[in-house]
């Protein structure tokens, strides 16, 4: 594994399509890092400005990446959505829970012999890092259940402390161009989302 190591903060990028963002914060020990988990659906290796692309910009990645770690070889537990989430949150190889596609509407994931959501009993990274005196937030896709089951686990019984997601039950993170009317109903930063969820991610 290839990696550069600045400062305490560690930044992996996986191959999957929207932006996943876990901040954790050390709140009773200032020495312990804090953790920036950035997990995005079809995120390509040369996306970002930092790793060689021609003409996209990224400039706060590519600051976390600079003053952070940059893991330039890395694998994912799947291909899909659910399962690799599945991966990161549990430790364990997704088959485990029977998870091997993405969460659906409940005949089809019966049809799979897929449960309906992830178990939030089951040990969780989130809750660890909660045991360990961390605050814990996820912003942005879940996908640990789905929208169209409303009475799934909300991301806060998976061991997060707040959240603001979409892909799961209760109320939906604004994304594509619902971001332009949540931003006025909710009198997000002009900058939209992405700038009001780094605000959130650096306190």
């Amino acid at each position: 594994m290839t990696l550069r190591k600045s400062c305490p903060c560690f930044i992996i990028g996986t191959l999957s399509f929207l932006l996943l963002a876990t901040s954790l914060v050390a709140t009773d020990r200032p020495d312990r890092p804090n953790i920036l988990f950035i997990f995005a659906d079809d995120w390509g290796w040369g996306d970002l400005s930092c790793h060689g692309h021609p003409y996209i910009k990224t400039p706060n990645i590519d600051r976390l990446a600079r003053e952070g770690t940059d893991f330039h070889r890395f694998t994912v537990a799947s291909g899909v959505c659910s399962p690799s989430r599945t991966a990161v949150m549990t430790g364990h190889f997704p088959a485990r829970y029977n998870i091997d596609g993405h969460f659906a509407w409940v005949p089809s994931n019966a049809k799979r012999n897929m449960p309906d959501w992830l178990n939030p009993k089951t040990t969780l990274l989130p809750r660890l890092l909660q045991q360990a005196g961390y605050a814990t937030g996820h912003f942005g896709k879940w996908h640990l259940s789905n929208n169209m089951i409303p009475d799934s686990p909300l991301p806060s019984e998976y061991g997060f402390d707040v959240y603001g997601a979409f892909n799961c039950a209760g109320e939906q993170m604004p994304v594509h161009e619902d971001g332009k009317r949540g931003r006025r109903k909710r009198r997000l930063p002009t900058g939209g989302l992405a700038n009001g969820m780094l605000t959130i991610l650096n306190t």
